[in-house]
């Protein structure tokens, strides 16, 4: 497999941007006690915090501002020699619209760590085809409700320590053991990116990770059946299933969704983890994608080690 730039891990007194990749602040958390709390967290791992100039920007559909402002304080992210990480304050909506604006060379001339999760899959999708590590985890949207958990693993991911996660057993999960890079996110995130510049055919050997909220049962369905007619799950070592939170019309199907998602896992000839706590509830679990990973499933539960 090809060689991924992996950015330099963080150490206290290092700097970190804080942006708005894509929806704006809610109201609730324009307040200095919740700043407070998010602020607290990184001050904890004696890190410093400088914001993107247009990170409390809002516009009409719920943007953190103008497409090109929003690209704008990335880009100067990037290149500010003192930022050691780039973290997106929340997801939402409008992660396309900011990458379209941006060059995608300066994230390989100035490789640095990239943290969200949800909407700002497209953006470790961007990262993974330029061939570059970025962290799926938590942001400071999120912290307000975050647990213990969820907050060392964050930590652990930026500065370099070991993670190896291990999950209780699950009915849906199938026994195996494989070694592949990790890629995925926000599965319908992920799915929009089929047929772009930054989609993600499965050519290297890879664990697809896929986590959702507020989707209907049938878009799930839809999604991975898109993936599967183009030839992409087959061609998977591994797939682990994350938390799909919210999930409309299991009524009218007379199942869950984690069920409809087996019935597209039962196919496949590769291990399948079920019940990884990473996505929209707690603890959410940060994943370093594009990091090299052996998933290993057994009727013990499962077992992933980042390498």
């Amino acid at each position: 497999m090809r060689q991924f730039i992996r950015p330099s891990y963080l150490k206290p007194g290092d700097t970190i941007g804080l942006v708005a990749m894509a929806s704006a602040i809610s109201e609730s958390q324009l307040t200095p006690e919740y700043e407070e709390k998010w602020s607290s967290i990184f001050n904890s791992w004696g890190l410093k915090v400088k914001k993107g100039k247009h990170l409390y920007h809002s516009l009409p559909g719920d943007f953190a501002g103008e497409d090109a402002f929003r690209a704008e304080d990335i880009c100067e992210m990037l290149l500010d020699d003192e930022i050691k990480a780039i973290i997106s304050y929340r997801g939402g909506y409008g992660s396309m619209r900011t990458l379209s604006h941006l060059d995608l060379n300066l994230f390989r001339e100035h490789p640095k760590w990239l943290v969200g999760f949800s909407d700002i899959t497209i953006f470790h999708s961007a990262l993974r085809s330029l061939g570059i590590e970025s962290i799926l985890g938590a942001m400071p949207s999120t912290f307000g409700e975050a647990l213990p958990q969820t907050f060392d693993s964050l930590h652990n991911a930026l500065f370099g320590a070991d993670m190896h996660y291990s999950t209780a057993p699950h009915p849906f999960s199938k026994i195996g053991k494989c070694r592949g890079r990790l890629v995925g996110g926000n599965l319908c995130l992920f799915a929009s990116t089929i047929g772009t510049h930054i989609q993600n055919l499965f050519e290297e050997d890879s664990i697809l990770f896929i986590e959702d909220i507020d989707e209907k049962m049938h878009t799930v369905d839809r999604m991975l059946l898109t993936m599967r007619c183009a030839g992409m799950l087959d061609r998977l070592k591994g797939v682990i299933i994350g938390q799909f939170t919210d999930t409309a019309d299991s009524d009218k199907w007379e199942k869950d969704v984690y069920t409809l998602i087996k019935e597209h896992t039962d196919r496949l000839d590769c291990p399948v983890l079920f019940g990884f706590p990473c996505g929209h509830e707690q603890p959410n679990y940060s994943l370093v994608l594009g990091r090299e990973a052996v998933l290993e499933v057994s009727p013990d539960g499962g077992s992933l080690r980042l390498l």
